[in-house]
């Protein structure tokens, strides 16, 4: 404010720092202040779409489904983590797991969310070529492949155009063929992660049963494992061979069954834990999949209605929003006239600026948006109106007897012509009518006619 007070150009009947601030919330004041027509042509934009009933995903959908990831990633990649740094501690192991876990949950909570909307995406596609191959083939389009311009909310000048091809021109796609590129990426990393983590867990439990004493085979334990110090200074006679190999029978066999238990409950765990991998990826899927658009402003649109169930809560609640932000922007434009009064009084010798500091109070926010407004209408119809005259013109030019006739004109000719094609608006219905009739009942002379009289004139005047 202070920078913008300081400046003394003057643009029209408004300071140049006025209107920069004018602008600045004009923005969003014309953002702001929408119509019911306006809300009308957002819900029926959605409905051409056919996102009439989707939500964006939201922020605590999003980060709710990243904890999950992050928390199931968390639960291999400590296991992982073992085997970076194998002489780490257990503080250190757990940082490495955290920042696994993370690159993890990052890149399968991206390629399932690019999955399930290309996968969205491609259904639609899919049921807009149905419709074009079921459709009357002399009347609809020759291809899909041509995407018109995009449609804003409020253009609806496509309506006698099939319902499926005006939800294509709408879609925000480059092409109407159907992608599969997200998909296969997030498969193949998903299998490959998957197939890794086993690996991993499984080696973990090689390492644990061969550190484990009991899951050592009885051969490479030898004859020492089944040794007792204390017989060695005990008096007691031992047992006879033939009841030791049968209690060292017995203990290996339920050692061995011990071993064979673990490995195999840890081998369902591995299976569980699989399953439950692939699930948390196909729900996942499944959320990026039901949420979210793929029409270029369908988001716009939801955004501006979802939260109003008729067009009168829509217009009270515009009406409101736009009242607030324009008491705050002519709030900044009174204080920005103050400054510049105090700033500007007596430091120019220009008239025009002292008379724009003394006229302030004509000059309001709602005042500028008007203007605005009208300058924009007017544009926009002065070039209605050279599309209009152009295609006039050219609609003239092309039923113009002077384009039609194979008759060569003399210079006079033309002129009379382009004269009375530029007067004829001013005639009446009925000097308009007796010209088309005097036209029609003259006869059209062609070029060979013309030749043969004029070769006949030469020859009566001697010239030839």
């Amino acid at each position: 404010m202070r920078s913008l007070a300081k400046n003394p150009d003057v643009n029209g009947r408004w300071f140049h720092s006025e209107n920069v601030v004018c602008q600045n919330y004009g923005e969003l004041y014309c953002k702001i202040h929408k119509d019911g027509e306006y809300y009308e042509a957002c819900k029926r934009y959605l409905s051409i779409v056919g996102e009439s009933g989707r939500k964006p995903l939201g922020a605590f959908m999003l980060i709710g489904l990243f904890g999950v990831l992050l928390l199931e990633a968390w639960g291999f990649s400590y296991t992982m983590s073992g085997f970076i740094d194998l002489s780490a501690s257990e503080n250190t192991r757990v940082i490495m797991t955290w920042i696994v876990a993370i690159a993890f949950a990052v890149i399968l909570a991206f390629l399932t969310h690019l999955m399930g909307h290309e996968i969205y995406q491609n259904d639609i596609l899919g049921r807009i070529r149905n419709n074009w191959k079921v459709d009357d083939p002399e009347t609809r389009p020759k291809t899909l492949d041509a995407i018109e311009e995009d449609f804003e909310i409020e253009n609806f000048s496509d309506e006698n155009k099939p319902t499926y091809k005006r939800r294509l021109d709408r879609l925000d796609i480059n092409s109407p063929k159907k992608k599969h590129t997200f998909s296969a990426s997030a498969v193949i990393a998903i299998v490959i992660i998957g197939m890794i983590i086993t690996y991993v867990r499984v080696k973990t439990l090689e390492i644990a049963q061969t550190q484990d004493t009991m899951c050592i085979a009885g051969d490479e334990m030898g004859g020492s494992a089944s040794v007792n110090l204390d017989d060695l200074y005990s008096t007691t006679p031992l047992p006879p061979a033939e009841a030791q190999k049968i209690s060292r029978d017995a203990r290996e066999k339920g050692e061995s069954e011990i071993c064979r238990a673990t490995k195999e409950g840890s081998w369902a765990t591995f299976g569980m834990l699989a399953i439950l991998f692939l699930v948390l990826q196909a729900f996942a899927t499944w959320v990026s999949y039901k949420f979210g658009f793929v029409g270029k402003h369908s988001k716009t649109a939801w955004v501006s209605t979802h939260k109003y169930k008729t067009k009168a809560q829509y217009e009270n609640a515009m009406d409101n929003a736009a009242k607030n932000i324009a008491q705050r922007a002519q709030k900044t434009l009174s204080n920005l006239q103050s400054r510049m009064a105090r700033a500007l009084s007596g430091e120019t010798m220009n008239s025009s600026v002292d008379m724009l500091i003394n006229s302030a109070s004509s000059r309001t926010f709602l005042d500028y948006v008007e203007e605005e407004t009208e300058q924009s209408m007017a544009s926009r119809n002065r070039r209605t109106q050279t599309m209009q005259d152009r295609d006039r013109e050219h609609i003239k030019i092309k039923s113009s007897p002077l384009q039609n006739s194979e008759t060569p004109f003399s210079d006079e000719e033309i002129e009379l012509q382009l004269l009375q094609e530029v007067k004829g608006q001013e005639l009446s219905d009925e000097e308009v009518e007796r010209q088309l009739i005097a036209e029609a009942q003259k006869k059209v002379e062609t070029s060979e006619e013309q030749r043969v009289r004029i070769l006949e004139k030469l020859k009566e005047e001697g010239k030839l």
